[in-house]
Order: C-alpha cells, then sequence, then structure tokens
C-alpha cells in the first residue's frame, strides 16, 4: 500500500496553485507573476547582457519538446550596446507563452528626433509546420496563426494570436459572421530600439486571448448544437514609449561617445600646435645666437 508521505507528495503535484481561475488573476502590482528569472549581467562577457540564463531555476520548459521548450532570448528586452545594429532579428523570452518571441528588422524611424531600428513581431512566431518548419516542438497542430499555450498555462485550452487573427489563417475569422477584421499595421507587435545603446525607447505589444470552445460530453442540453469554435476572449495593446523629458539625455548619452572621441582629438591636435610653436620659438632662439655669437653692451658711460 502506499504511505501517507505519498499520499501528500499527490496532493501537492495536483494542488491548482490558485483558490480561482482567472485571466492575469491576483497580477496586478506582482514580482511573483513571471516567476524567478536568472540573467547575465555582462561581467564576465558583454555580448551575453541580458541574455536569459534560467527561469524558475531551470534552462528548459516542459511546456514544449525540443529546442522549443529551451529557455533562451533576452530577459525584459535588455540587450549588449551596440548589439541591435549588426542583428537581423532579436528574441525576447516571455513567460506567459513559456517560449521566446522573434522580431526581425524591418527600418528606421525616429522617436522625438532620435534614430531608432525598429523590429517588428515575425509572421512565423505563431506559425504551424506547413508554413514554419522549425515550429514542429510547438505542437501546433491547428491552422496557422495561433500559439497552443494549453501546457503553459496550467492544461486550461488557452491559445494566443494576433488580434482578430491578424496574419493568421483565415479559417479563424470565418468562424464569425461580424466582429472580426483583419487591419494591416494596427494589431502588429514591434520593439523599437536606439541602435548605439540598445536601448528600448517604444515596445507595443498587441496579442489576443483565444479558448477552444467544444462540446462536452453529459452536457447535451446546453452544448449539443455547439460547434468547435476558436474563441477570442480579449485582445490587449499594450505601449510603452520613451518620455520626451527624457529624449535629451538619451541624445546625450548616445552622443557622448562621439564627444569625447572629438574632445580626444581635439587635445591631440592642441598638444602638436603647442608643441611645434614651442619648437618654432626655440629654433628662432637658436639661430638670433648663431647671428650674433658675441652680443655687447651699448651705453654711455
Amino acid at each position: 500500500g502506499s504511505s501517507f508521505d505519498d499520499d501528500e507528495e499527490e496532493d501537492e503535484a495536483n494542488k491548482v496553485p490558485m483558490d480561482k481561475f482567472g485571466w492575469f488573476y491576483k497580477r496586478n502590482g506582482t514580482s511573483w507573476s513571471d516567476g524567478d528569472l536568472s540573467m547575465h549581467t555582462g561581467v564576465e562577457d558583454m555580448s551575453l547582457l541580458g541574455n536569459i540564463a534560467s527561469w524558475n531555476k531551470r534552462t528548459r520548459t516542459e511546456a514544449y519538446s525540443g529546442d522549443c521548450g529551451l529557455v533562451k532570448g533576452s530577459s525584459d528586452g535588455l540587450f549588449p550596446p551596440g548589439l541591435t545594429s549588426t542583428m537581423d532579428s532579436i528574441s525576447i523570452f516571455s513567460t506567459d507563452l513559456c517560449r521566446p518571441l522573434h522580431f526581425t528588422r524591418s527600418g528606421i524611424q525616429e522617436v522625438h528626433g532620435i534614430p531608432v531600428e525598429k523590429f517588428e513581431l515575425a509572421a512565423t512566431n505563431f506559425a504551424n509546420t506547413s508554413v514554419c518548419a522549425e515550429n514542429a516542438c510547438y505542437n501546433n497542430n491547428i491552422p496557422t496563426g495561433v500559439q497552443n499555450v494549453s501546457q503553459c498555462k496550467m492544461e486550461s485550452p488557452a491559445f494566443v494570436s494576433r488580434p482578430h487573427f491578424h496574419l493568421a489563417d483565415p479559417f479563424y475569422r470565418e468562424q464569425f459572421q461580424y466582429g472580426i477584421e483583419d487591419k494591416e499595421d494596427v494589431y502588429d507587435s514591434s520593439f523599437w530600439v536606439e541602435p548605439k545603446s540598445s536601448i528600448p525607447v517604444k515596445v507595443e505589444m498587441r496579442l489576443q486571448l483565444n479558448i477552444l470552445l467544444r462540446k462536452v460530453e453529459g452536457i447535451e442540453y446546453l452544448f449539443k448544437n455547439l460547434p468547435e469554435v476558436m474563441f477570442p476572449v480579449f485582445w490587449f495593446d499594450s505601449v510603452a514609449k520613451l518620455p520626451e523629458s527624457m529624449a535629451g539625455s538619451l541624445n546625450m548619452l548616445v552622443m557622448l561617445p562621439t564627444i569625447m572621441q572629438a574632445c580626444g582629438i581635439c587635445s591631440v591636435v592642441s598638444s602638436c600646435i603647442i608643441f611645434f610653436l614651442v619648437f618654432l620659438c626655440k629654433f628662432r632662439s637658436l639661430e638670433r645666437r648663431k647671428k650674433n655669437p658675441n652680443p655687447t653692451l651699448h651705453g654711455n658711460i
């Protein structure tokens, strides 16, 4: 038979971590909701600055298999200085999805007069294997454009997509007669970074949370004619932008290396000029002495 210790361990394993189920339940103003994140500080290798080292003291998550389960990418959008200017894509780990989100370079923009690199959420993030073979380990065995995160969220039937199923298979929008409309550039997510310092100056995150509605056996009275539907619960539009009052400070920080370099060049040039003038004065003094080797004093006695 099993011991009391085994029963207690089984109860702990089956215990739901919260007393209720709700989207973002008890998360406002908390630091525990994202778990324990460890990242590289760049002390030993500056190129690793901001890279996530572990999540909840583990280097992989059980939500996905293979390489998709690896904990990797930037932690909260922190990158080594100058790295983003040489990269065509960046990755940011999301604890809500148990996976990194990939952003690809889309061009140069301006924020308060500061030139920045804009990275947009890659179209292949939520793609199935028919569109992106590398996503096979995410087990997205559904029409493309929706990410299955049920294993990441206590096995709840949760799925993530862009708002209004933007860039997803038309199958999802065709489930509804009205209310779902795909708008270009309105439902995109992006990450704007100052290229020299790699400081984020603007972040736009727009994602949609969906649940998969299915007929439940044994409750035929309520769900007898219910079709299987990917039902959008809500979508959020979260935008963070550098305040205009801080733009001057960032501009000064970005220009500081150039200013220091210019000061250094001016110092070297000034030193050379001074050295030349001293040498010229010394040379003229020697020339005068050669022309008049025995100077005499003239005057009245």
